[in-house]
């Protein structure tokens, strides 16, 4: 399962920044990537880009030790680790810069810190100027939907569970994690 909880251990317990985070900005990435090839980067860049934090604050270098992370650890949890392992781990490294500090421009950054930047609903502060793409200003409402629905559970697959709920499209995430068609996936 992406992410696997002993990722998890060398930050502190969070609800701000843990699992139920990532697996929000999981559901996010896989509904701004549609059907593009940004889908299984974008996937992996939301389940490793907050996994190094020492704290709920700015903590300026997390995106840069996810990106360590992913580069050296990712593989070594994985029998097939993903093709563009780079490209995630720039992702991650410049997902907390603001875009002008940036110091990689890719449309899969766009698409992280658009992703993340919707779950922002959780400690309101979600600006919409913020957001690159009329696609993730579209999901505005839905975020809020699904933060409420969500804001106490800390285990992904509850969270993946909610938002198919919301019949929000995540075909491709369930199908992704569990090998799941849409028809076995839990009820909407």
């Amino acid at each position: 399962m992406v992410p696997r909880r002993d990722w998890y251990t060398m930050q502190p317990p969070s609800l701000l920044h843990g699992f139920g985070h990532a697996a929000r900005v999981m559901v996010w990435t896989t509904v701004l990537a549609g059907d593009s090839d940004l889908f299984e980067p974008a996937l992996w860049a939301a389940a490793c880009h907050d996994l190094c934090r020492e704290n709920d604050d700015i903590d300026a270098g997390h995106g840069e030790r996810a990106a360590i992370w992913v580069l050296e650890e990712l593989p070594r949890h994985l029998e097939d680790p993903p093709q563009e392992l780079d490209r995630i781990a720039s992702a991650c490294r410049w997902h907390a810069h603001t875009d002008a500090e940036a110091g990689w421009r890719d449309d899969l950054l766009w698409l992280l810190k658009d992703a993340d930047a919707l779950d922002r609903v959780r400690i309101g502060d979600l600006d919409p100027r913020h957001l690159r793409s009329a696609n993730a200003r579209a999901l505005i409402e839905s975020a809020d939907e699904l933060y409420l629905r969500t804001r106490k559970m800390t285990e992904p697959v509850d969270v993946w569970s909610e938002a198919f709920r919301l019949r929000l499209p995540i075909d491709r995430l369930l199908d992704f994690e569990f090998g799941l068609s849409a028809e076995e996936a839990p009820s909407r």
